[in-house]
């Protein structure tokens, strides 16, 4: 699967984690006003069938194409190299979250746009876009929600078979999201971590991404507190751990980062696993930032792991590490 149009993607939509998960009512009434929404099309209002099956770790069902299952390495679908993956922010605003996501958005992170309309999927307003990246991959993305939460789905197949590019979209269009359904996101994570040996605990997920704070306190912002984000992407055949850590950069610099020195780079093997930790220090929005990142794969699957930092840096790097250094895939 093309990791450039996942992680852009994944950057423009789950960047909100580290400022706010939820915005007053107000703020997204307004933002309704403004939203513009183009002709249904295909995209029909669903109801939940016995041909639905649900993407663990997130409230979406969908109806599989033929072949697919539900996949080892990711919340989502696949099929060889071809796959639907699901990020759901549950306590999100579409609104809020949703508002960078644009055609401009992809095309600054050198994603070509084929196709770009604002629909409604089910009864919820979305954004719908063809894209394509590197590797001749083509990605048909969807982002839809409301004030109380944000779902994102992105079909990954190539740009050449436009048969696999029209059964995705089929597939799409049979949605079902069910804002009643229970999910636990760590039973479905396919890394762990040892909470006991740092002040950081597991607090919410949020898009496919579990987030840390200090004590595990859940939180609409967290400010200056410090946050880990650890999300899990599947593995792709041109990536190698420092690329994937050098797209993470580049994809955060578009969205304000900037990059003033990178200290402490090292690779290790442990067991099967293979890991890349940097650290990095600049600014973002005027603010001062360290950021710890650690990238750890196995044969099926990649691990990202993002401290944010920005007081306290000496201290709450060192705590950032201690978490880091328990991490397993399973």
């Amino acid at each position: 699967m093309n990791i450039r149009i996942l992680l852009v993607a994944m950057i423009v939509f789950v960047t909100s984690c580290s400022e706010t998960s939820k915005k007053k009512n107000t703020e997204n009434k307004t933002e309704k006003n403004t939203e513009t929404v183009a002709s249904q099309e295909e995209f029909t209002i669903n109801k939940k069938t016995s041909k639905h099956i649900n993407i663990p770790g997130t409230r979406l069902f969908i109806i599989p194409p033929k072949g697919f299952n539900v996949s080892k390495s990711m919340s989502g679908l696949e099929k060889g190299d071809i796959g639907i993956q699901v990020f759901d922010l549950v306590g999100g605003s579409f609104y809020t979250n949703a508002k960078t996501y644009s055609k401009e958005a992809f095309e600054a992170g050198g994603v070509k746009v084929y196709e770009y309309k604002e629909l409604k999927v089910n009864e919820y307003p979305a954004k719908y876009a063809v894209v394509e990246g590197e590797n001749n991959l083509k990605g048909i993305n969807l982002v839809f929600g409301d004030d109380s939460f944000s779902a994102m789905v992105i079909a990954m197949f190539p740009a050449s078979d436009n048969s696999v590019g029209a059964e995705l979209k089929k597939a799409l269009q049979t949605i079902y999201y069910d804002k009643d359904f229970t999910i636990d996101p760590l039973a479905t994570a396919q890394f762990t971590l040892d909470e006991n040996i740092s002040k950081f605990k597991f607090a919410k997920a949020a898009a496919n991404v579990l987030l840390y704070s200090i004590d595990g306190v859940d939180k609409e912002s967290y400010g200056d507190e410090p946050i880990v984000i650890v999300g899990t992407l599947p593995i792709d055949g041109s990536m190698t751990l420092r690329s994937t850590a050098e797209r993470l950069i580049s994809s955060l610099e578009e969205k304000g980062l900037k990059v003033s020195g990178i200290k402490n780079k090292s690779t290790k093997v442990v067991g099967d696993v293979r890991s890349y930790e940097i650290d990095v220090h600049g600014s973002m929005k005027g603010q001062n930032i360290v950021m710890y990142m650690l990238v750890a794969v196995d044969y099926d699957k990649v691990i990202t792991l993002q401290g944010m930092i920005r007081s306290d840096f000496k201290e709450n790097l060192k705590e950032v590490k201690k978490l880091a250094s328990s991490l397993k895939l399973k």
